[in-house]
């Protein structure tokens, strides 16, 4: 399931896409970019609008990793709370990486109008409640982004409200932020490469990366078939970049993650599910994340796998989660089941860095990446262009070193999980 979105319903409705020949032989850019994804297009597409020419190496196909998988949602902030990066990196900076995540959407909802992307864009995202002690934690989030930061796109419901605008019985409160959302996401990503293209980048699919090597002046990077020699290169692979970022560097760890897509529904079911159209994610540990797509099926989605392994009895887990949430819907099964790795760090901010002075990385988004990385590859696109004062607030980001291959990491995370899930069953 990992290592394949074929059966995806992204796939199954996606536009047609062009396909790119593997790189053969030599070539050379000026800045070649490792990652076809939501990182690697974006940072390609603004690089080409300043006159740099650039090429895309993609392992697979554009968009086969967690751009292409994800749960099409678009937040604002962090995966972290605000009030953690406060702690962190002071009231100051945490203003300016508020500011940036609200940039970030701001920018996906440009691109989007600006090349007539037709990717299902689609207001709101509901952050539920389902404890006492959740509805406490939701009213202080809503505060402290109002008063510390003043955003004003939130909205708290309840009761009749709260009922109007998702039909489930487990949730006592919910804030609905107006300008995050949602969107298709392989669409979005195809429609973000036809961009890049059109300005003159280059992609190469089916090209794995296989080693860099810094010289004086450029880059080589050694590809199945072939090399490419650059001034600079952009690792934007995310979960999947392998060992091309030393493991000294690396912030952050795969994660698997899951979806359900459920058949189309009747029109006044998918009305008595999400009639706000919104996108909807629960405030447990482990998450549920769900919303309707165009054509009123429900993407469900959730069951996390800290080790990166798909779960034993995935569809009936899956199924009987989404059947806790909406029994309105027992009964039904998924049509489209799928999964994908995300990286994610210790503290849920994302890893920005440099290797050397010439190979720029960002990633580990955390699960809040639909935004997060278009943001990041504009910032690594503007470092290259000599401006890197943006870039270098997320690289000061504190991150804790993940050391490869560690029994007792992989355990202690997994001992973490039982502890909040425990909670979460608890409503503590």
């Amino acid at each position: 399931m990992l290592s394949s979105h074929a059966h995806s319903y992204y796939q199954a409705s996606a536009q047609a896409r062009p396909t790119y020949a593997p790189l053969q032989g030599w070539q050379r850019c000026d800045v070649c970019v490792i990652g076809g994804g939501y990182t690697g297009i974006s940072a390609a597409l603004a690089l080409a609008e300043r006159g740099y020419q650039v090429i895309v190496l993609e392992a697979e196909q554009l968009g086969w990793g967690a751009s292409g998988r994800n749960g099409g949602q678009i937040n604002v902030g962090l995966a972290c709370e605000q009030s953690t990066l406060r702690g962190k990196v002071g009231a100051q900076d945490a203003d300016k990486l508020w500011q940036l995540s609200v940039e970030g959407v701001a920018l996906l909802r440009q691109r989007v109008a600006q090349f007539n992307i037709d990717c299902d864009l689609t207001d709101g995202c509901l952050l539920a409640a389902a404890t006492t002690r959740q509805v406490r934690d939701l009213h202080a989030w809503q505060r402290d982004l109002e008063q510390h930061y003043h955003y004003p796109h939130l909205r708290y419901l309840d009761g009749d409200a709260l009922q109007a605008a998702v039909g489930s019985p487990l949730y006592q409160g919910a804030v609905l932020d107006q300008y995050s959302g949602h969107l298709h996401p392989l669409n979005y990503l195809l429609g973000l490469a036809t961009a890049a293209r059109t300005a003159g980048v280059r992609f190469f699919e089916h090209s794995r990366a296989q080693q860099l090597r810094p010289q004086r002046q450029h880059v080589d990077v050694h590809v199945n078939g072939g090399h490419v020699q650059a001034q600079q290169v952009i690792l934007a692979g995310n979960a999947y970049i392998g060992d091309l970022i030393p493991w000294q560097q690396q912030r952050s760890m795969p994660v698997g993650s899951f979806i359900g897509a459920t058949a189309p529904l009747p029109a006044e079911l998918a009305a008595q599910l999400i009639a706000s159209r919104a996108a909807v994610c629960s405030m447990q540990f482990v998450i549920d994340y769900y919303r309707l797509s165009a054509d009123n099926r429900l993407l469900f989605g959730g069951r996390a796998s800290i080790t990166g392994r798909e779960p034993r009895d995935l569809r009936a887990t899956l199924r009987r989660r989404m059947h806790t949430v909406f029994p309105q819907l027992t009964g039904y099964d998924f049509e489209f089941l799928w999964g994908g790795l995300l990286a994610m760090t210790a503290n849920r901010a994302p890893q920005f860095g440099r290797l050397g002075t010439q190979v720029y990385y960002a990633q580990g988004y955390s699960g809040q990446g639909v935004a997060l990385s278009g943001l990041a590859g504009l910032l690594m696109a503007e470092a290259i262009a000599c401006d890197s004062q943006r870039f270098d607030l997320f690289s000061r980001l504190p991150h804790s070193p993940v050391p490869p291959g560690s029994h007792l990491q992989t355990a202690a995370r997994l001992g973490a999980v039982a502890w909040y899930q425990l909670r979460d069953a608890l409503g503590l």
